[in-house]
């Protein structure tokens, strides 16, 4: 699943072809925007979904790509999990990886499916996305991201907002 992950993002960078063995492989993280919303870092005033049943993972999601279009990567960075790390990648290689992006879109299909397990709940979020890449060609992408955030009593508020937990993108471009 991470090397179909990563494969995934490295599509979105606009990498002409993906091989989960290719040595060197460059994950540019488009995908799963992880939600660990600091709250010193402008992503905590923005859209991080704190009712239990809003579309608040929803629009992470929709945050996440609104940061990358704006090419503010530190932002879609700290969406992720982990303050970032779950994406596998440094917050110079993930900034890098979108080096050739012009735009994207995120078209989101319907409310989130909603799961509970072990003080976690994790929202499901269909997406279609649209790249568009600096030298005019186009990408498109479909599946999901998986979000995730505590809901157990003493959780900090950091830890009851949605994170990118996984994304599962699947390239449908030529």
């Amino acid at each position: 699943m991470i090397a179909r992950i990563l494969c995934s993002l490295v599509a979105l960078a606009g990498v002409a072809a993906c091989r989960p063995s290719e040595p060197g492989m460059r994950d540019t993280a488009r995908q799963a925007s992880q939600a660990v919303l600091d709250s010193s870092h402008p992503a905590a005033e923005r859209s991080n979904g704190d009712s239990i049943s809003d579309n608040g993972a929803a629009q992470v999601v929709q945050q996440y790509y609104d940061d990358i279009t704006a090419q503010d990567y530190d932002g879609a960075y700290a969406l992720w999990e982990q303050s970032g790390r779950v994406s596998g990648k440094t917050r110079t290689e993930f900034t890098a990886g979108f080096a050739r992006t012009a735009a994207v879109h995120v078209t989101i299909h319907g409310e989130p499916g909603m799961e509970g397990a072990a003080g976690s709940q994790y929202a499901t979020v269909p997406v279609d996305v649209e790249a568009t890449l600096s030298d005019g060609r186009k990408q498109h992408f479909t599946g999901t991201y998986t979000l995730r955030r505590a809901m157990v009593d003493g959780a900090t508020a950091e830890q009851r907002t949605w994170h990118i937990y996984s994304a599962d993108l699947h390239s449908t471009s030529g």
